[in-house]
């Protein structure tokens, strides 16, 4: 069982640490309590979620009947794939679009009061957010884009971001929460806290059409329909070895930080496997009804070779107004990142087997295959 090594300097926010308490007792209750050396870790969770009770009420009253009363643009666009085929770096590119609206980074971490916290709030946050991303480095601000389902980990217990705080149960949460194995009145309970997420998130961009982002979506693409017809998918594929590799590495710089319980590191690596595999087959079954129009199916490589040209054919497929007044805000982020320096991964016979048993037909439906020749090391953004 691998634990968790003590924090050195500054301890960063717990990706759920301004959920309410009662959130937070029901996870404990549900997932088989926290374990003793986490205990440290629990109770600054707790009292963090404790100190900002009177914000997340001062919210309701301020903002309850204007976020009930917002309406959400009919035609949100979702940049759809699994965790780590490079989405943050498309839905960066798309959130330049002056036309847009996205859930912030601020928005997310502080999901229950940043209606009314936001503005004096913005320094405490910004203090204990890292200025990269640990797994890949890419930059952190409370400005740029973040997934929605981080703001719905703030404001619920119904999100598979709560198994990087549960390791030991990740496959369980992941399955309920990402695959959406849900009782009728567990589903009818997530829609509206991911609608209030939405509407949260269109208040505060002034009623723009969002652009969002969340891994978990990929297992949901026909309930999001359900809730949005016109719904606009960008789906979003990369080498499934390259992806596999950097789940590892996304996961071992998140759990050291943020897991509440022991966990085994074959476990996750299998909860990993089954994820992709449960969610990129459900996809593939649901892609069938969106309508011609509203889905277009990219490549990562194909985004970083040539990200205007990309962005064009995205705007035009999916016929999105505005693409020459975001043709220059998008380059000049585009142009900003000439400098990032990827993640390099040796991709060995053994990875190949794995990606190949479990994976097999997702290499084999775009095409992919093992990007290395005796162990050549490869590069990731």
């Amino acid at each position: 069982m691998a634990r968790i090594q003590p924090s050195q300097g500054i301890s960063p926010i717990h990706l759920a640490a301004a959920a309410p308490l009662g959130v937070w007792l029901r996870l404990i209750r549900e997932n088989g309590g926290v374990a003793p050396p986490y205990w440290g870790r629990l109770a600054r969770v707790m009292l963090t979620s404790a100190a900002l009770s009177p914000l997340r009420a001062a919210e309701r009253v301020r903002f309850g009947r204007r976020v009930a009363r917002t309406e959400v643009h009919p035609s949100p666009v979702y940049v759809h794939g699994f965790a780590r085929t490079g989405t943050t770096h498309l839905h960066n590119l798309l959130a330049h679009d002056p036309g847009l609206g996205f859930v912030t980074t601020l928005q997310a971490n502080t999901a229950p009061m940043f209606l009314f916290a936001r503005g004096w709030l913005d320094p405490f946050i910004a203090k204990r957010l890292p200025s990269t991303r640990p797994m890949d480095d890419v930059a952190v601000s409370l400005a740029l884009p973040q997934e929605e389902e981080a703001a719905l980990a703030c404001t619920s217990h119904l999100s598979p971001v709560h198994g990087v705080s549960f390791p030991n149960r990740m496959r369980e949460i992941t399955d309920r929460f990402g695959s959406m194995r849900l009782t009728a009145a567990e589903l009818a309970q997530w829609k509206r806290a991911y609608l209030r997420v939405l509407r949260k998130a269109t208040l505060a961009a002034e009623g723009r059409r969002l652009v969002l982002k969340s891994p978990a979506n990929l297992g949901r693409t026909a309930l999001l329909r359900s809730l949005f017809p016109d719904a606009k998918f960008v789906f979003l594929m990369r080498n499934p070895y390259v992806v596999y590799l950097s789940n590892l590495r996304l996961y071992r710089s998140l759990l050291p930080a943020y897991a509440m319980t022991d966990y085994d590191w074959d476990s996750i690596a299998a909860a990993v496997r089954r994820n992709f595999a449960v969610m990129m087959q459900r996809y593939l079954r649901d892609r069938e009804s969106i309508p011609p129009g509203n889905l277009v199916e990219v490549r990562f490589e194909d985004v970083e070779a040539d990200p205007l040209g990309e962005l064009e054919r995205i705007y035009r497929r999916l016929r999105l107004p505005g693409w020459e007044r975001a043709r220059q805000p998008i380059a000049a982020y585009a142009a900003s990142l000439a400098g990032y320096r990827k993640n390099r991964y040796r991709i060995d016979q053994r990875v190949v087997r794995v990606v190949d048993r479990d994976w097999g037909f997702a290499v084999k439906a775009w095409g992919y295959s093992p990007p290395f020749t005796a162990g050549r090391v490869v590069t990731e953004r």
